[in-house]
């Protein structure tokens, strides 16, 4: 069988451009792409002319939808807002308050509109992403993070302290300090882990374990208040959340080193 690939080009490169509308907007250039967000709303591409070149914009449209679905905030903070940036820089595209873009050269345009529209499609997503993914790096980027403060021959993890029934209660991270007391590290994910290292800390200082603890959560404002309120009383410090590692680092090198 012969193949005509000068035809199968033909075709495609057709079916593109029909597939692509351009119409002038409020001076700006809107490009009509042929990719769909989850909605099933099509993808429009906003063109300005910038420095030689074009700025190709969303014009806040994309967080405009995803608001109707999700408080924008827990998108772009904390572990989901890890992933949510990752998934810019990955797909060149820059957030400038709410307003998605990148920047392309004349030459490169096509190229670009194609790259922003499969960037946006896949920050339409985000509502996809299941729990388990953020969780899951959520662990991922705290282990890095305490290894990387103390030193990955200062913790031990999934550590099981002497005490009865210790397998019961496991510590995420145990830190060696400069003193007699260890430093007990928890992630807190979610309601669930909160409770478990609640019960874990009165555990161990039911059975006269010596010890400081910290807390570090993936987001302290999405645990019931109850138990938010138990974790606060258990242990001796705690990190809302993964935003800010200088503050987390200050908070656990205090209790290693004093």
């Amino acid at each position: 069988m012969t193949i005509d690939l000068d035809a199968i080009e033909r075709e495609i490169c057709t079916s593109l451009c029909g597939s692509v509308y351009v119409t002038q907007r409020h001076g700006m250039v809107a490009v009509t792409l042929p990719m769909t967000a989850r909605d099933g709303d099509v993808i429009v591409a906003y063109l300005k002319p910038n420095a030689g070149g074009w700025k190709i914009s969303d014009m806040g449209t994309t967080m405009m939808r995803l608001s109707y679905e999700f408080d924008t905030n827990r998108i772009v903070n904390g572990t989901r807002g890890n992933l949510y940036h990752s998934l810019l820089t990955e797909s060149g595209l820059i957030d400038d308050d709410g307003e998605i873009y990148l920047l392309s050269d004349t030459p490169g345009i096509m190229r670009n509109l194609f790259r922003f529209g499969q960037g946006i499609t896949r920050l339409y997503d985000i509502g996809m992403w299941t729990k388990t993914r953020t969780e899951s790096s959520f662990y991922d980027d705290l282990k890095e993070a305490v290894i990387n403060i103390v030193g990955e021959d200062n913790v031990i993890e999934n550590y099981l302290a002497n005490v009865p029934n210790s397998q019961d209660y496991p510590i995420d991270f145990k830190i060696t300090t400069n003193t007699s007391r260890p430093l007990y590290l928890f992630g807190i994910a979610n309601k669930d882990k909160a409770r478990l290292t609640t019960i874990t800390l009165q555990h161990l200082a039911a059975n006269n374990e010596q010890f400081d603890s910290i807390a570090i959560c993936s987001n302290l404002s999405e645990l019931p208040k109850k138990d938010s309120n138990r974790l606060m009383f258990a242990a001796n410090d705690i990190a809302p959340d993964m935003s800010d590692i200088n503050a987390i680092s200050r908070k656990i090198l205090h209790r290693v080193n004093s």
